[in-house]
C-alpha cells in the first residue's frame, strides 16, 4: 500500500518538474523572443503637431520640402525629404538668425548650394525630427536630405540591424540624390553627414566605407552597440537582469534581422576614417554616456576629430542645449570642410581648419 502511494507520489513529482521545466524554458523562450523584437524592431511614431506644422507651412521655417522615394535593391522603399533654403520664406525666426550670424561673420552665401547635407535619425526617430537641424544649415544655402530609415516612419523594412542593412541604405540614398542633381542640372557640392544617436553611429560606421564624405557630425553616438543594449535592459528591466539572457535576446535578434549585433561597435571604423569629424555629446546622457564619445574620440587619426561637451544635456536635449551656438559651429565646420575649396580633409588636419569658415 505504502509502496503504491510513493511510486504514485514520485510519478506526481516527475510529473510536477518536467511541467516545471516546461514552463520555465517557455517563459525564457518568451523572454528571448520578446526581448529580440524590442531590440530590432522599434516602434514607429507618429507625426507630432509639432511636424505637421512644419510640413504644411515649410516656408515659414525657412525651407521648401520636396519629397522623394528611393527604391533600393532589396525591395524596400525609403521616404525622403529634400530640403532647400525658401525663395519666399515667411518668419523663419531661426533660418533668419542663423543668417545674421554668418552674415556677421563676413560668410557671404551667394545663391549656389553650398553642398548636400544627408541627416540620420536615431532608433526610434523619424526623419521629420531632423527638419529642425535643416532649418538651420539651409540659412548657409547648404542643401539637406532627410530620410526615414528602414523599420522606421514612412518607410518599409521590418528589422533595424544598426548598420549592417543601414551603411548601403545611406549609400545608396547618397547615389540616387546625387544622379537626381545631375539629371536636373544642379550644382551637388560637397557631400556632408549629419547623425543622431543611432544615426550617429551609422554615420561613423560608413566613414570608411563612404569616400564622397568631406565632413562629419556625430551627435551622440555610441562607441559599441553591446554595452548600450546591456546598460538600456537593466534601465528597462532590473539592474540586476541576468546577462545571459539579455546576450540570448541579442543574439536572437541578430539571427532574425540576419546581421551579428555582437560585431556593431563604430569605434573600430573610425581608427581608419580620416575623414574631418565633429562629435557633439551631453554631459549627462544616461542613455548613452559621453564616455562613447571621449573613446571615440582618443581612437580617431589624431587631427582629425573633435569633441563638443554640451554642459548638463541629456540624450534627448543635447542639441536645444546647445542653441544656435552650436548650430552656428556646425555651419562653420562643413564650410571649412569643402572639398574643391582648397582644403582637403583627406590631407589637412581639424586643426588647421579651425580658424574660421571660407565665406
Amino acid at each position: 500500500m505504502k509502496s503504491r502511494f510513493f511510486r504514485s507520489l514520485g510519478k506526481a513529482m516527475a510529473l510536477f518538474l518536467a511541467l516545471g521545466s516546461i514552463f520555465t524554458a517557455a517563459v525564457l523562450l518568451a523572454f528571448l523572443w520578446v526581448g529580440s523584437g524590442w531590440f530590432i524592431v522599434p516602434k514607429r511614431r507618429p507625426l507630432e503637431p509639432r511636424h505637421n506644422e512644419v510640413l504644411k507651412r515649410p516656408s515659414d521655417f525657412g525651407m521648401e520640402l520636396e519629397e522623394v522615394d528611393i527604391v533600393l535593391a532589396d525591395g524596400v522603399s525609403l521616404h525622403s525629404y529634400i530640403a532647400t533654403r525658401s525663395q519666399a520664406p515667411g518668419v523663419a525666426e531661426k533660418t533668419r538668425e542663423m543668417s545674421r550670424r554668418l552674415h556677421a561673420r563676413g560668410i557671404e552665401i551667394g545663391e549656389e548650394s553650398r553642398g548636400t547635407v544627408y541627416l540620420l535619425h536615431g532608433r526610434g526617430g523619424r526623419k521629420e525630427d531632423l527638419l529642425w537641424v535643416a532649418k538651420r544649415l539651409v540659412a548657409a544655402n547648404l542643401r539637406c536630405v532627410v530620410y526615414d530609415a528602414r523599420a522606421h516612419g514612412k518607410s518599409g523594412g521590418q528589422f533595424c540591424t544598426f548598420g549592417k542593412k543601414e551603411i548601403e541604405d545611406f549609400v545608396s540614398v547618397i547615389d540616387f540624390h546625387e544622379d537626381l542633381f545631375a539629371q536636373r542640372g544642379e550644382t551637388s557640392g560637397p557631400v556632408f553627414a549629419f547623425g543622431n544617436s543611432l544615426g550617429a553611429s551609422v554615420v561613423l560606421q560608413s566613414l570608411p566605407v563612404e569616400k564622397r564624405i568631406s565632413a562629419a557630425v556625430a551627435v551622440a553616438p555610441f562607441a559599441n552597440l553591446t554595452e548600450i543594449v546591456i546598460r538600456s535592459a537593466k534601465y528597462k528591466i532590473h539592474e540586476k537582469v541576468p546577462l545571459p539572457l539579455v546576450y540570448g535576446a541579442i543574439q536572437l535578434g541578430g539571427m532574425r534581422a540576419g546581421f551579428e549585433p555582437f560585431a556593431v561597435s563604430p569605434i573600430n571604423q573610425v581608427k581608419d576614417s580620416q575623414v574631418p569629424l565633429l562629435l557633439v555629446h551631453g554631459t549627462e546622457d544616461k542613455l548613452i554616456p559621453i564616455e562613447h564619445s571621449r573613446r571615440l574620440l582618443d581612437r580617431s587619426p589624431q587631427g582629425f576629430a573633435t569633441l563638443r561637451e554640451i554642459p548638463d544635456a541629456f540624450h534627448y536635449n543635447v542639441l536645444a542645449e546647445g542653441g544656435d551656438n552650436l548650430y552656428e559651429e556646425i555651419i562653420l565646420f562643413y564650410l571649412n570642410f569643402q572639398k574643391g575649396t582648397g582644403h582637403d580633409p583627406a590631407t589637412t588636419s581639424l586643426s588647421e581648419l579651425r580658424a574660421g569658415a571660407k565665406g
